[in-house]
């Protein structure tokens, strides 16, 4: 099973994902993950140092000469958009996750926001075990960052505080026929636990995926009235 949590910086995917590691035993996964090594190794750089400046936020975005005069944000694109995908396809950071799944396991996803990495994991684990997580938050959007919002059969919207809508220029035009959950996380991190254990509830029982009856095409008929905490 996959739970993948998708939304800006700052949105809350790595304390979701955190959740579900701690709180559920689930496996955490990230495609960031596989490029920060693809960087660090282009760059010839220690993994340590590279994540101690990209977590430093005084740092992150100050150009260093180990990074090509770049900041860690601009040696990361570089090496991705320039480097990595022209070489190794645009689905490469998709397919070495696809790859460290068991599909035995249950994981949770931290990040994503590109279509060519999303497919070879939903053609892994197939769409009817794969939950698709958008978070939003006040003052968070994608204005920074070039990865976008997934679009999906959203079944479900949890409105803590208030409702963030999203700007439709930041979701991607690629519809997946995917269940998704959409969590407005504009309160406490209690609040927001409380929303992912409402998903969980929901979505697993036992850690195993319930059945949906809803098919492709059925999306409206599933939809259910905002749930607020």
């Amino acid at each position: 099973m996959i739970i993948l949590f998708n939304g800006p910086p700052s949105a809350g995917k790595d304390c979701a994902a955190d959740y579900f590691k701690h709180g559920k035993g689930w496996k955490h996964l990230s495609f960031k993950y596989q490029l920060y090594k693809e960087t660090c190794k282009y760059f010839g750089c220690r993994y340590d140092w590279f994540m101690d400046r990209y977590d430093d936020r005084s740092v992150k975005e100050v150009p260093h000469i180990d990074l090509g005069h770049m900041s860690c944000r601009e040696a990361m694109i570089y090496v991705s958009e320039k480097v990595i995908k022209p070489r190794r396809g645009l689905d490469y950071f998709g397919k070495q996750v696809a790859d460290e799944i068991d599909l035995k396991k249950n994981y949770a996803i931290s990040d994503g926001g590109f279509v060519d990495e999303l497919i070879p994991v939903i053609n892994k684990v197939g769409s009817k075990n794969f939950i698709l997580v958008q978070l939003t938050r006040e003052g968070c959007d994608y204005s920074s960052d070039s990865r976008r919002y997934f679009d999906g059969n959203v079944v479900q919207e949890h409105i803590i505080g208030h409702i963030t809508e999203i700007n439709n220029k930041y979701v991607l035009p690629h519809k997946f026929d995917v269940v998704t959950h959409r969590i407005h996380n504009n309160g406490t991190v209690q609040d927001f636990e409380t929303a992912l254990e409402d998903i969980y509830r929901k979505e697993f029982n036992g850690g195993t995926r319930t059945s949906y009856k809803a098919q492709k095409g059925e999306a409206a008929n599933i939809l259910r009235e905002p749930v607020r905490y």
